[in-house]
């Protein structure tokens, strides 16, 4: 009997049938209640429930699988959630936010496509696994958002983001509501760039990428708005996760909170191992780099919920000064040194079946240290730095009516400003063709400890008309009190017509106000007489469902740009095209006006196939014209003007483990200041006169699944630029050799990447 016994259980653990959980919630878009009675199927199953009482549902034993969700209600509009992946062992959430039919409107049959509450034009939603698996992106919510419309990216080895003409300081980041300065690893200041992403991918639900004519609700901020919703921690049991990635390794664990409410918790820790890559590869500086996330929600009752998310890095940079070339390439490489972190602790409030609130208050703070050094190990420029703010907003949200809808917001900030800031005088390469010398900035010396504040306030109405037509009218205030001109105001609206179910057209227009960064302000005295950067935004754009799985949207822009700060020792600089911060002279220490101007104009392009059964990709074109004039005013062409951009992506899924991908990425050359080869000296009359090379790279990607009795393993290879393209990103010259030297991005590049989840 105890033999029988135990062949009995040894059988079945070995032919015991993986499976995995599904959670989730549903909630209105608009008031964020929760919904009862919702209908829930998977597609191609016969598996399906409804939500409970508190807009809860689970699906217990599902086979591992990729799979879509439906919802239905008789009150609101089908939607069907894709790409929803199930792992032996793992629970799966799923959020679900709903949009009620009005009576008063003419239904668009976009079942997986989602629209923001406060988007009309401009806007691009990606999920978890959309994010995880696109091909050379390496896991990277920057490297990923580069390859959308309207985006381009300064080089390979940075996660920049230039949308539709402006710089890679115009960017604004909101994690999970709560404002982060820059999600970057070694990140640039005063701008929004960096080589690789802080956030853990594993932590992120889904991203809305907003690329222009964006609601008066986000501020500060004049190109793109990328929004960044978390994922909650498993809230049964414990469950972890072991990743090694191309750039490091790192784990998760998440789990329950110890309370008798619906809460939970994730937290990470990561590493890079780029340091064992360069010192194998013989460079001669090796970046390091740590980080680390966390979340956790709690549910205080059904109608009020607090959330904590933080989270930081550590990035230090070594040299290796152990032969002469190593300590002449290491002369022109800037030290960048940093530890920062970031924080929000949120709550939301459900006043009514129509009313909710948000009160968020976060914290940023960052240590810097730039340094730079010659041959002789003499430091030329050295910035330690330290910048810290806290933010306080509370924003309400109310649906008076079943066409009606009404957001507001206040919010102020405290900033601490700890600068210690010493450069030596320097002479750049480019000469003044009325003097024939070459320009010299001169030395600057700052000690400064300053507090200062921002505040803002917003309202705005989206109202539907007439069953076809979708009217948002904003208006937002914003205040800065460390510059003299310090009050602005923004007015915003947008249109949005219904001409079929299948067809809409939309337009907008809008003001968008940005501050100049801190260390522009506080390089020179008379810089606080700088004003907040205007660009005025016009869009208009067609949106077209072929089927419930493939969309189509045209759009063409133009921003007018005004009060750019421009540089009165080097006539020729607008800071528009400085926003890398990657040397001494790059972060606007030197007297500064608001004299700048530019135009952005273009058009995109972009067809997206979502994944049903086997096949996904997206097609993107997007063409732009962007010049810029500076203080002698001469229009030139911006330094991130590609003219050109094609993204290319496909996938397609090989039974249920086995998923191949592919990228091609082609665009037109930026534009470059060409350089004398028997001196290395330039003629600003020529500055960015002449265009790099045309870019273009191929990713794949392919990636198998394991889904044993509790857990499962995926593995996967990512073979960045498969045909060894080497692109040019820069010409420089090299005085140590008397020569003109080309910079290339990396040829080919593969990365293997396993993760274990448990």
């Amino acid at each position: 009997m105890i033999l029988n016994a135990i062949l009995i259980l040894a059988v079945r653990v070995v032919f015991a049938q993986p499976t995995g959980d599904i959670t989730g919630e549903v909630l209105d878009k608009y008031t964020q209640s929760f919904l009862k009675e919702i209908k829930v199927e998977i597609l191609g199953t016969q598996i399906k429930t409804e939500t409970n009482a508190n807009g809860l549902f689970t699906i217990k034993n599902v086979p591992p699988g990729i799979y879509e969700i439906r919802f239905t209600n008789i009150s609101y509009q089908t939607y069907i959630a894709g790409s929803i992946s199930v792992s032996s062992g793992i629970q799966t959430k799923v959020v679900a936010e709903l949009t009620p039919i009005s009576t008063e409107e003419v239904i668009i049959e976009s079942l997986r496509f989602q629209k923001p509450v406060d988007a009309t034009v401009s806007y691009k939603t990606l999920t978890f696994e959309e994010l995880r698996r696109f091909p050379g992106g390496l896991e990277d919510v920057g490297r990923i958002l580069q390859s959308l419309p309207g985006a381009a990216l300064t080089s390979d080895g940075r996660n920049d983001i230039v949308v539709r003409g402006g710089s890679p300081s115009e960017n604004l980041f909101i994690v999970d509501g709560f404002l982060v300065n820059n999600i970057n690893h070694f990140g640039s200041q005063g701008a929004t760039g960096g080589p690789v992403s802080i956030i853990n991918l594993d932590f992120v639900r889904e991203v809305n990428f907003l690329t222009g004519g964006f609601s008066a609700k986000y501020g500060d901020k004049l190109s793109s708005v990328a929004e960044i919703k978390l994922k909650e921690g498993n809230t049964e049991k414990f469950t972890g996760k072991i990743n090694l990635s191309g750039t490091g390794f790192g784990a998760n664990i998440e789990g329950p909170l110890p309370t008798k409410n619906t809460s939970g918790f994730i937290i990470s820790a990561r590493r890079s191992y780029l340091d064992l890559i360069f010192n194998a590869s013989g460079f001669s500086f090796v970046p390091e780099y740590t980080d680390f996330q966390i979340k956790a929600h709690y549910h205080i009752n059904s109608r009020n919920f607090l959330t904590f998310s933080s989270l930081g890095a550590i990035d230090k940079v070594r040299f290796n000064n152990d032969n002469e070339e190593n300590i002449q390439n290491n002369e022109r490489i800037l030290t960048n040194n940093q530890n920062s972190y970031s924080a929000g602790l949120s709550w939301k409030s459900l006043w009514s079946a129509k009313s909710y609130s948000q009160l968020i208050l976060s914290r940023n703070f960052t240590n810097y240290l730039f340094s730079k050094r010659d041959t002789n190990f003499i430091e030329t420029f050295s910035n330690r730095s330290k910048e810290g703010d806290v933010q306080l907003k509370a924003e309400y949200s109310i649906k008076p009516t079943e066409n009606t809808y009404i957001s507001s917001g206040i919010g102020g900030q405290t900033i601490l400003l700890d600068y210690n800031i010493n450069k030596s005088a320097d002479t750049v390469d480019i000469t003044d063709p009325q003097t024939g010398k070459k320009f010299v900035i001169p030395a600057f010396n700052l000690l400064e400890n300053k507090r200062t504040y921002k505040a803002f306030a917003y309202a705005e109405v989206i109202q539907t008309l007439m069953k076809r037509l979708k009217f948002t009218t904003g208006l937002r205030y914003d205040y800065i009190d460390l510059i003299n001109n310090k009050n602005y105001i923004s007015p915003r609206v947008s249109l949005s017509l219904t001409i079929s179910p299948k067809l809409t057209v939309n337009t907008s227009y809008g003001i968008f106000y940005q501050s100049p960064s801190y260390i522009w302000i506080l390089g020179s005295p008379s810089n606080l007489n700088l004003k907040d950067i205007r660009a005025d935004h016009y869009i208009a754009g067609i949106e077209y469902l072929f089927d419930e799985s493939t969309k189509l949207t045209v759009e063409a822009y133009y921003k007018k740009y005004s009060n750019y700060p421009v540089s009165t020792v080097r006539p020729y600089l607008i800071l528009a095209n400085n926003g890398g911060f990657d040397n001494q002279n790059s972060f606007g220490l030197e007297p500064l006006i608001s004299a700048g101007k530019g135009t952005a104009k273009g058009f995109e392009v972009f067809l997206q196939k979502a994944l049903t059964k086997r096949l996904y990709g997206t097609f993107t074109f997007s063409y732009s014209d962007v010049k810029y004039t500076a203080l002698d005013g001469v229009e030139r062409r911006s330094d991130y003007d590609n003219r050109y951009i094609v993204n290319a992506s496909f996938g397609y899924r090989l039974g249920k483990e086995w998923e191949i991908s592919g990228k091609f990425r082609l665009s037109g050359g930026r534009p470059y200041t060409p350089i004398d080869s028997t001196n290395g000296t330039v003629d600003y009359t020529k500055y960015n006169s002449q265009v790099l090379p045309v870019y273009h790279r191929l990713d794949i990607r392919a990636e198998k699944k394991w889904n044993f009795s509790k857990w499962a393993l995926t593995t996967y290879i990512d073979i960045q630029n498969i045909y060894n393209r080497k692109n040019i990103f820069e010409y420089r010259w090299d005085k140590f050799k008397r020569e003109i030297v080309k910079n290339e991005n990396l040829g080919i590049l593969p990365t293997i990447g396993v993760s274990a989840e448990f």
